[in-house]
């Protein structure tokens, strides 16, 4: 008898229902358990609530931005350790570079599918 793995939980966090009905849409079918927040606040909510094993991350959120998200969670000993992809239209050549000092994927919106799941598979193997 074979041990049914359970399926990867990810955190979509953004403020924009459409990218987030997009991405559930698209980790779904991949079998992964999506869950969802609309900010910041919320996002840290619902990270301990379901212990994720990976968040997708909008920087420009109300309340608490992508950013402040990523340091609360980086210097929380039981949280740090969840694998993040920033998801973002901004285009400055800092963010990245931010991005990779904190040990945090990066992607820029509109999403590319195929390259989405890679960094995903890549990241929650």
């Amino acid at each position: 008898m074979s041990m049914v793995s359970e399926p990867k939980k990810i955190l979509v966090v953004d403020d924009d229902h459409v990218i987030t009905t997009l991405l559930d849409g698209i980790l779904t079918a991949q079998g992964y358990q999506v869950h969802v927040a609309f900010d910041g606040l919320d996002a840290m909510v619902q990270v301990r609530k379901i212990l994720p094993d990976l968040i997708i991350l909008d920087v420009m959120m109300p309340e608490l931005n992508g950013f402040d998200v990523c340091s609360n969670l980086k210097f929380n000993e039981k949280l740090k350790n969840i694998p993040i992809i920033i998801l973002t239209s901004r285009e400055q050549e800092l963010d990245p570079r931010i991005g990779q000092l904190m040990g945090i994927g990066y992607m820029h919106k509109p999403i590319d599918t195929k390259i989405l799941l890679e960094k995903v598979q890549d990241v929650i193997k």
